[in-house]
């Protein structure tokens, strides 16, 4: 996965340019691991160095609700959480929008 893609976009209220980061996961490696580096990518960190995943909601139901072939007869199924900092949202269809400033997502 890369994040050559990865790029701020302008606040659609303000026209002022926001932090956030808009990248997507391409089934190469699981949506976990993807959020993990579109986190870190965000926020200038390296991932081995932010704290794991697992530690604020459960991994393997994220992956499992992002990749099973349910999706396809329910539609596109999106979640979003805070992690390390940020907001995220990241759907099935795999785009992932990292916010790195937490409060403003609120």
């Amino acid at each position: 996965m890369t994040f050559d893609n990865a790029s701020p976009t302008e606040g659609t209220e303000t026209g002022d340019s926001s932090e956030t980061v808009q990248t997507a996961w391409d089934g190469s490696n699981a949506p976990s691991t993807a959020v993990i580096e579109a986190v870190a990518a965000a926020k200038g960190q390296d991932a081995i160095e932010m704290p794991p995943l697992y530690d604020a909601f459960d991994v393997d139901a994220l992956d499992n609700l992002l990749t099973s072939g349910g999706t396809a007869v329910e539609g596109n199924i999106a979640v979003s959480f805070r992690y390390n900092g940020t907001y995220i949202w990241v759907d099935s269809g795999g785009m992932i929008e990292v916010d790195p400033d937490e409060a403003q997502s609120e």
